[in-house]
């Protein structure tokens, strides 16, 4: 369609133009129920507003350090007020308690019936109310987290809806049974129009009666407190804070319940002591290494002769037996790595008859080698026993042997080549010559 410019808006369109945009509401979005987190963050969202908000939303973190957001759907109120009576139950921690509330609640169904409402429809919605304080005490006597399981509950539309209208229809029938007490603030309205057009329809935000109401049957008789916080244009550099009157349950203090009010809006807030202990730091357990020490001996056949220690008595790598009555336990706290030494092969040569070895082994030393053995002209040099050392080599290298360099009657030795490379040829030659001389004379 093209725009005609000759086309003017008259006053009434305008009207209507405007109407309609004070009408809209933008969509709402987010979730039924925040999480927790710190108050600094409505700091950082006013940082730019006017500076009455800037100085108190500065001030705000000094004493409530955290805060939860709630859906701005009309509900908020409402949702914020049950959600904090529930979450006050789980941070006292009797389970008890739970159970306690629900018959405290169930008790006033006759009251609800005096005031008109019909038990068979209203139970549908207080069942949900009863069965979520059954649900968060059987999370707690598990050891799960109810607060967790409160926040699903509660973002569930579903559940959410149910528990806010039996909260309604709470808060009306106490109004209808206490007409008298909360006629004077509806400023001529009687109780019965009043509970009709502002507290049980589905879209009506809660007032400041209704809260008061709703205080009065749901958390002053359980021992919790209400405080509304209100962050307005008034003058201070705090938020002002209203405390409804003490509770009347004897003056037990269960707990509080704070809301943070801007402008058509409530929000959940905290202080440090409202929020849950943090759990404890685990105990260290004292651990124990437990190990066996087991010695390992590797069989002196793995090194097939090659190490010489093997050879001598009583130092073979085998297990042998202790050399005292007391049982052999080993030090060592790991095992012990042996190197394979490379092995070394006999091999046999042809021609020539087998000579066994010029040295004697006794029979006490062949028993205690745990190694095979063999007579062999190319095994190992093993040094004779002290007993089969001759005694004249002993004192041909030392000094007092006239034939040493270092004795003063140094005599060296004459070299006689025959007598070094005697023979069979030249004894027999010697002895016939003897023989012949003899035979002669």
């Amino acid at each position: 369609m093209a725009y005609d410019a000759g086309h003017h808006i008259s006053d009434d369109e305008l009207a209507q133009f405007q109407k309609a945009s004070e009408a809209y509401e933008p969509p709402v979005s987010g979730p039924l129920i925040g999480h927790r987190q710190p108050s600094t963050a409505i700091t950082t969202e006013y940082a730019s507003a006017d500076p009455v908000y800037q100085a108190k939303t500065q001030s705000l973190p000094q004493k409530y350090s955290h805060y939860r957001t709630v859906r701005g759907d009309g509900k908020c109120g409402w949702r914020a007020v049950a959600f904090g009576y529930y979450e006050a139950l789980i941070h006292y921690g009797d389970l008890n308690r739970f159970g306690m509330e629900e018959a405290r609640l169930k008790s006033i169904a006759p009251l609800m019936t005096q005031a008109g409402f019909n038990l068979s429809v209203i139970d549908d919605f207080s069942d949900e109310a009863f069965a979520l304080l059954r649900d968060l005490a059987n999370a707690m006597a598990e050891g799960l987290d109810a607060a967790t399981l409160l926040v699903d509950k509660f973002n569930d539309d579903g559940v959410q809806n149910y528990i806010i209208t039996y909260m309604r229809s709470l808060t009306a029938a106490w109004m209808k049974s206490k007409d008298t007490e909360y006629a004077p603030w509806l400023l001529g309205q009687t109780v019965e129009n009043y509970c009709t057009t502002q507290v049980l329809p589905v879209s009506a935000e809660i007032d400041n009666v209704a809260l008061s109401a709703l205080k009065d049957v749901l958390l002053s008789p359980a021992g919790i407190l209400l405080e509304v916080l209100y962050l307005d244009r008034s003058e201070g550099s705090e938020v002002t804070m209203h405390r409804f009157d003490p509770v009347a349950s004897g003056g037990f203090t269960l707990g509080s319940v704070r809301l943070l009010y801007r402008p058509g809006h409530y929000d959940i807030l905290y202080k440090q002591e409202d929020l849950p202990a943090p759990p404890p730091p685990p105990a260290a357990v004292p651990t124990y290494l437990q190990y066996g020490a087991q010695t390992y001996y590797e069989p002196a056949s793995t090194f097939n002769g090659s190490d010489f220690m093997t050879l001598l008595p009583g130092m073979s790598y085998a297990n042998q037996a202790p050399f005292c009555g007391m049982p052999s336990t080993s030090q060592l706290t790991h095992d012990v790595v042996v190197r394979n030494v490379p092995q070394f092969h006999h091999t046999d040569f042809g021609g020539g008859p087998f000579r066994p070895s010029a040295w004697q082994f006794d029979s006490e030393f062949v028993s205690q080698s745990q190694m095979p053995f063999q007579t062999s002209i190319f095994r190992k040099y093993v040094a004779p026993r002290p007993h089969a050392i001759d005694p004249a080599d002993l004192c041909r290298s030392s000094p007092f042997n006239q034939a040493h360099f270092q004795n003063p009657d140094f005599q060296p030795e004459q070299w006689d080549p025959e007598g070094e490379y005697a023979t069979a040829s030249s004894s027999s030659s010697s002895s016939s010559k003897g023989s012949r001389h003899k035979n002669s004379g």
